[in-house]
């Protein structure tokens, strides 16, 4: 799953179950900030970059609900419309890809795209 994301996303990142960036994104720092010092975002949820409420709520509903199928849990792929905030708060209106997948004694993790 997370290959066909990488070839319909200019960024592709693993989420845990608490919907925090799992491992090192240079790409996604890359996309959203020109400060090159900054090019992590491990531990930190996508939601800090959404300005908005109303995307943040959206977001996480929509990703906590894809795993509540109990016929086939995490089988269930999504998509959203939300707004980033990049360097200089320049907004960029992005189209989100996701899907749950389990990981052996964890809550389910998702790719994001």
């Amino acid at each position: 799953m997370k290959r066909l994301l990488d070839l319909a996303s200019d960024v592709t990142v693993e989420l845990d179950g608490g919907l925090r960036i799992v491992e090192q994104v240079p790409r996604l720092m890359a996309m959203l900030t020109l400060d090159h010092r900054t090019r992590y975002a491990q531990g930190v949820t996508l939601q800090q970059f959404m300005p908005h409420e109303e995307d943040r709520c959206r977001f996480e509903n929509l990703l906590r609900a894809s795993g509540e199928d109990v016929e086939a849990p995490g089988l269930e792929p999504g998509v959203l419309h939300a707004t980033l905030r990049a360097s200089g708060g320049t907004l960029l209106k992005v189209e989100i890809f996701y899907v749950r997948f389990s990981v052996l004694n964890s809550r389910g993790h998702y790719f994001v795209g």
